[in-house]
């Protein structure tokens, strides 16, 4: 109940921007594509920077992120570059630029560096599938590296997201997230848009679709359309292959993960 309290307050407050207009704001990308996926989450945003592909063609996220999203618990020291990580029953540690990383004092080579990326360290996520048995597949239909392993859907935006949703029966693959894209606006919000593809072979009818982002905040608070009390319009027929946009108003502040589901409500939903 409280949570759905939250994000009923934070929906009400895309109404009331004046006030929370004046906060600092992260300086999140112009636009970006959508490389990672937790169970059904696309992960947009990361903060300092969303996950990307370096030049190894390995995919990066912010180390901070495996302690707010996933459940770890992660240490930095500046002065010697490492960096500390419990997660999934092991301990790993990782230096800046070094592919010899350990792993339970073991140890383990990699075949690329983490970096330091917009002040935050990055790591790469293929060391804890290789070694660390991290359950994920590759999706070519959804074109992102989706995590399956049910351990890590543990972090707050996750949560917060489930609190406030009231649709537990839904369809997920039935989108491809091309990119999303941010536009700041004069009145203290932010757009956010989102550009999906039809990936079910079929039509999709006006109000099947659901493709719902969650912002969450530095200050701990979130913000979502409310389920029981929408203020966006439900979405308008795809067809078969076709495309969709959809974008919503959040409160310019400080942005530290955007999420999003992209899936159809089921009969039993309707």
């Amino acid at each position: 109940m409280k949570r759905f309290f939250l994000a009923l307050c934070c929906t009400l407050l895309l109404f009331t921007f004046n006030e929370v207009g004046k906060a600092s704001a992260t300086s999140l990308p112009a636009k970006s594509t959508v490389l990672l996926k937790a169970g059904k989450f696309f992960i947009l945003y990361t903060k300092p920077a969303p996950p990307f592909v370096d030049e190894n063609n390995r995919l990066l996220i912010p180390l901070r992120s495996f302690e707010d999203l996933f459940g770890g618990k992660v240490s930095y020291s500046a002065s010697t570059k490492t960096a500390k990580l419990s997660w999934l029953d092991h301990e790993f540690q990782f230096v800046i630029g070094s592919k010899n990383a350990q792993m339970d004092g073991q140890s383990v080579l990699m075949d690329t560096n983490p970096i330091i990326k917009n002040g935050a360290m990055f790591l790469p996520i293929r060391i804890f599938i290789d070694q660390a048995e991290l359950k994920s597949h590759w999706d070519n239909k959804e074109n992102v590296l989706v995590l399956d392993d049910e351990r890590i859907l543990v972090g707050e935006p996750f949560e917060n997201f489930e609190g406030n949703d009231l649709y537990s029966q839904n369809q997920d693959g039935a989108f491809k997230i091309n990119n999303y894209a941010v536009t700041y606006k004069s009145n203290g919000t932010f757009q956010l848009t989102i550009n999906a593809s039809n990936i079910t072979g079929e039509n999709i009818p006006k109000g099947k679709a659901d493709i719902h982002p969650l912002v969450s905040y530095a200050d701990g608070g979130f913000a979502t359309d409310s389920y029981s009390r929408p203020f966006y319009p439900e979405i308008q027929e795809i067809k078969e292959n076709g495309n969709v946009s959809v974008s919503q108003n959040f409160p310019s502040k400080e942005v530290n993960y955007i999420i999003t589901v992209a899936r159809l409500f089921s009969d039993q939903d309707q």
